[in-house]
């Protein structure tokens, strides 16, 4: 959206608020407002900042699933196509939260069940080994 005049007057009536620069020249800084002026600037580069995920996902929609390429003659079948697209784009999404999920159970089976499994214990054995071998000697003498 640009920030012309007729923009941020839309807006204004639809009351959303507008987080770019605003009209004019920016204020002579001076002492008193000087921690105004730097606040307002901080609010405007992290309102950018949280804005560039959701920006990346339209340009995602438009030219990953062909968002900007929607040619239905009517207003409705037109808003049905971009509610589908997203739609994909969510369930995608998601079936790789589940995905994950699977993956992290997995391991967590795979570590519990290998805690839990009955442990060897080298001198036992050991000792095994040797009664057999004791056991086998005085068999064949």
């Amino acid at each position: 959206m640009r920030c012309t005049r007729d923009n941020r007057s839309y807006l204004e009536c639809k009351h959303i608020r507008f987080s770019g620069k605003p009209l004019g020249r920016p204020p002579k800084s001076t002492p008193e407002n000087k921690d105004e002026i730097k606040r307002l600037k901080a609010q405007r580069r992290q309102e950018y900042r949280e804005r560039i995920p959701i920006e990346g996902k339209f340009g995602q929609g438009k030219y990953g699933y062909r968002l900007n390429n929607i040619r239905a003659k009517r207003a409705d079948t037109s808003a049905a196509w971009i509610n589908g697209i997203f739609l994909v784009m969510n369930l995608l999404i998601l079936v790789r939260v589940f995905i994950c999920l699977r993956n992290l159970a997995a391991k967590i089976v795979f570590w519990v069940t290998k805690k839990c499994m009955p442990r060897e214990i080298p001198f036992a054995r050991a000792c095994q080994f040797i009664s057999s071998r004791n056991s086998y000697l005085a068999a064949h003498i």
